[in-house]
């Protein structure tokens, strides 16, 4: 009985009751009362029973799904059976907001396998391959014009789901189907979704979060997340297919999108490490680009931006030491409305230094240069510019404020630079750039547009921060290369610059470095102070004591340990330092500079097994 019809019998009743005893009034009273309390508890058992289980959660709200069937209803599957549920408008409104703030969305569900004892016997037989978990979305298809659940529409083959065999399962993991991206996402969102089980299965919760696309076996409760075309989960997690990945991600970089990253976390078990006897590379196979990554005890993430790669939106095999890999996933890199002011770059690509220097410029997002942060070590910024004339115009000036001799401490004009030279890369710590920028505020100088523009950037990226009028410096450096040079150099000028940055940073690592400059063969120290002042186009100022300690340093760690001898003799032979000092030449070419290679040793031993890199090498992941 519905409302209507029992207020119209209680109206009806009352005509009836002017000729009734008090008695006889009383009992229908007492009727009408009933009636309406069965009607309400009606009402009350159809919403319960409309009413999941299963919770959606949101940032820290939590909201019952809409049950389309009993298993829905109970969150929880006996058997070769189907949950259905649906989104209320408000949580599809969760959907979006996920998707305005983070240019992806999806639905992450968890599950947990409990299967009866005779399921448990079907799953060890033979006939247990057969067993599986299925999971998608329901859409407008899926529902009359009136809402109604139109069940059993979707056959297996056609529908598009996320599938797995339940015999190679864990007991509990989590599955996460992400929604096709589009600029009017909220008339793609679906409408419910669904989770089919061969045995007995628990929904445990449902989560809208980001999209993220992979496998991260890393946690507590493993995770393998799918783009919009769905797959089948390989829980022996030896690769992955991204291939649909471009269905939820940007294709190209500009200034107002980032491409998204891989996250890779490798395993802390130290049998597969490697040492200084061994080395443990995983071999990672993007689409048929190879790309190796050194396991070393002091990493645990690296990451990889798509831009970097050729063919990055493909199938990933794990084609060696799969082990060595406890997650393998693509997510979107920092949101891109916070990468752009005033149509200016501002925020980094995070990469490991092996991939910059390969890095397709057809994928930068200005004309003039691309900026990168080092994945380990927050606040260590690379510049890549087009050309040595962009780079002049970002780093000139500073260098000669910086480290010129004869010109520490000045802001040169224009006029006054001229034609001098810079270097061909660059290198200065947070608190060289912080004086720089504040001696030009002291003195009302006049900085051009890049050098503006640097500020804006070291300020957005927190190695410096407005301190009223000056700036205050943070931890970190920066580290400029340019396009324009040859590539063989600039492989040895980003090893070189490299260092200085964990120079800049590392307190503990400068001290150390300070310890082998002190106990450094003399000889050997006079004919680098000497080569140092034999190179016009250096001009380092050989008082500075912090410069020297971070120029021996580079100068040394920038080549490979077996070929730093080799390296020194060779500086040795130049016409310009046998001239100018032809007895300390004669003397490292006599010895084979193996002061240089002393020294090279004890600074080896040390990053490596503080950082897990070498001389020579900065980088964990080398492309071949």
């Amino acid at each position: 009985m519905n409302m209507q019809k029992l207020t119209q019998s209680i109206s009806n009743s009352s005509f009836k009751v002017k000729g009734m005893s008090k008695s006889h009034k009383f009992l229908v009273a007492i009727v009408a009362v009933f009636l309406m309390l069965d009607v309400i508890a009606a009402t009350v058992l159809l919403l319960n029973k409309s009413k999941s289980a299963v919770r959606l959660v949101f940032g820290n709200q939590l909201s019952s799904l809409f049950a389309l069937d009993s298993a829905a209803q109970k969150g929880t599957i006996g058997g070769d059976e189907y949950a259905n549920f649906k989104f209320t408008e408000n949580q599809k409104e969760y959907f979006y907001k996920i998707w305005k703030e983070n240019g992806t969305v999806a639905l992450t569900v968890c599950l947990q396998l409990m299967p009866t004892k005779n399921q448990k016997a079907l799953l060890e037989s033979a006939e247990g391959d057969e067993c599986v978990f299925r999971y998608g979305f329901l859409g407008s298809e899926d529902f009359t014009e009136r809402g109604d659940f139109i069940k059993k529409k979707y056959p297996d083959v056609k529908r598009i789901q996320i599938q797995g065999k339940e015999k190679n399962a864990p007991e509990i993991f989590d599955l996460s189907f992400a929604v096709q991206k589009n600029d009017n996402i909220e008339k793609y969102l679906p409408e419910g979704f669904f989770v089919y089980s061969s045995v007995r299965c628990r929904i445990m919760a449902a989560c809208v979060v980001p999209a993220e696309i992979g496998f991260d076996v890393s946690k507590s409760i493993p995770f393998y997340g799918f783009a919009c075309n769905g797959g089948v989960v390989d829980f022996k997690n030896s690769g992955f297919d991204f291939s649909g990945s471009s269905m939820v991600f940007p294709l190209q970089s500009s200034a107002k999108l980032s491409l998204p990253e891989y996250r890779i976390v490798l395993s802390e078990n130290e049998e597969y490490k490697t040492t200084k006897e061994r080395s443990i590379r995983v071999l990672m196979n993007v689409g048929g680009e190879k790309l190796y990554i050194k396991n070393v005890a002091a990493a645990r993430e690296v990451i990889i931006p798509v831009g970097g790669l050729n063919s990055p939106f493909s199938r990933v095999d794990l084609s060696e030491n799969k082990v060595c890999v406890n997650a393998l996933i693509m997510r979107s890199a920092k949101k891109a409305d916070s990468e752009v002011q005033n149509g200016e770059v501002l925020s980094p690509v995070r990469t490991d230094p092996g991939l910059i220097l390969n890095y397709k410029q057809s994928q930068w997002r200005t004309l003039d240069y691309e900026l990168y942060e080092w994945d380990r070590f927050p606040q260590i910024l690379f510049f890549d510019t087009r050309n040595y004339d962009v780079q002049d115009r970002f780093f000139r000036r500073l260098a000669f404020f910086v480290e010129k001799q004869g010109y520490k401490g000045r802001l040169l004009s224009n006029e006054e630079l001229g034609d001098m030279h810079g270097y061909n890369a660059h290198d200065y710590s947070a608190s060289s750039i912080a004086n720089f920028f504040n001696k030009a505020t002291e003195l009302g100088f006049q900085l051009n547009e890049e050098e503006l523009l640097l500020k804006r950037i070291l300020i957005h990226n927190g190695l410096l921060e407005n301190n009223g009028v000056y700036v205050k410096a943070n931890e970190g450096g920066l580290v400029s290369i340019s396009q324009e040079t040859p590539d063989w150099s600039r492989t040895n000028l980003l090893a070189h610059e490299g260092w200085h940055t964990i120079f800049f940073r590392d307190s503990e690592f400068r001290n150390f470095v300070s310890a082998v400059y002190y106990t450094f063969d003399p000889l050997s120290l006079e004919f680098l102070i000497d080569f140092f002042q034999s190179q016009p186009n250096l001009g380092y100022d050989i008082n500075d004591e912090y410069l020297m300690h971070n120029e021996f340093m580079a100068y040394i760690m920038q080549n490979r340990l077996s070929e730093v001898g080799n390296y020194f003799v060779h500086l040795a032979n130049r016409g310009t330092v046998i001239n100018y000092t032809p007895e300390l030449a004669s003397y490292i070419r006599k010895t084979e500079a193996r002061g240089f290679e002393d020294a090279a040793n004890a600074l080896n031993d040390f990053v490596f097994d503080k950082y897990g890199i070498v001389c020579g090498n900065i980088a964990l992941v080398s492309r071949y």
